[in-house]
Order: C-alpha cells, then sequence, then structure tokens
C-alpha cells in the first residue's frame, strides 16, 4: 500500500462504511500487484519475513527485553 493510500485511510472515520470498503479495495490492489511480482522478488520477501519471525522467536533467553 503506497502512502497516498494510508493517507486517505487516516482521514476517513472509522465508523464509516467507505472505510472498509477502501480497506478491501487497497488489499486487493496489493494483492494483485504482489501477484505480478517475478519469482525472484517474491522468494526474497519471503526470505526477510521468515527472518524477522525467526529472530523474534529464537531471541537469547538471557537477555532483558521481555
Amino acid at each position: 500500500m503506497d502512502d497516498k493510500f494510508i493517507k486517505e485511510l487516516r482521514e476517513i472515520s472509522r465508523d464509516d462504511r467507505r472505510r472498509s470498503e477502501f480497506m478491501i479495495q487497497g488489499l486487493k490492489e496489493t494483492l494483485q500487484e504482489r501477484k505480478e511480482e517475478g519469482i525472484l522478488k517474491r522468494w526474497i520477501r519471503r526470505k526477510k519475513t521468515e527472518k524477522k519471525i525467526s529472530q523474534r522467536f529464537n531471541q537469547d533467553p538471557h537477555s532483558d527485553q521481555k
């Protein structure tokens, strides 16, 4: 989702029906863009996500962060 989409989403009230329709449309566009990406770009994005998840769950048990 681009910055313009996020800016417009923030301007719409949470109680407004347009907000949910706008979010659905934005998600559809994002999924379509990802579908049209090349194989290499999808693989790189997936590896970055896997790395973030593994770092989150494999933290040092002796660290002060909890």
